[in-house]
């Protein structure tokens, strides 16, 4: 087999693994609550539970959407009932956003789900030698970076 067909077994995986991950961001779930829940809902669940009483400025900045985007978001999670908005005590109108209860349990099973995750992969991964696994790290830079350029290159 020539390096043609050698490096065509390898993107062609990666492609449909890609599709697959994309396809796996769209599904919905309850992490715990009585609420169904958007990857868009729970990411946002997780920075705020990764940074309380964040504000809707810094949660926009967090998520890398526009603050009324932002906005948006949380009025959707307020009335899910997984956080609250009140003003923050040293200022008369900055919004801070803190995980309710149901919040909590939510970010705290997507938190589980995540690590799952991660040991499932590892468990994938950690049969392959160091030689291999060293080479999956020095291909990943260089496609993360291509794909950033061709996001940037249609962003124009």
């Amino acid at each position: 087999m020539n390096k043609i067909d050698l490096t065509t077994q390898v993107i062609e995986p990666f492609e449909r693994i890609n599709r697959l991950y994309q396809e796996l961001e769209q599904t919905t779930d309850t992490y715990g609550t009585d609420e169904l829940l958007h990857p868009s809902e729970i990411h946002t669940v997780e920075e705020i539970g990764h940074h309380p009483k964040t504000s809707l400025t810094d949660l926009a900045e967090y998520l890398r959407i526009t603050k009324g985007s932002a906005t948006k978001m949380v009025q959707r999670l307020v009335k899910k009932a997984l956080v609250t908005k009140t003003f923050a005590p040293d200022s008369e109108n900055k919004i801070q956003i803190i995980l309710t209860s149901k919040g909590e349990i939510a970010y705290k099973n997507h938190r589980q789900y995540l690590q799952h995750l991660e040991n499932q992969l590892i468990s994938i991964y950690e049969p392959l030698s160091d030689q291999e696994l060293e080479g999956i790290i020095r291909i990943s830079q260089p496609t993360e970076d291509l794909l950033k350029r061709l996001i940037q290159e249609r962003s124009r």
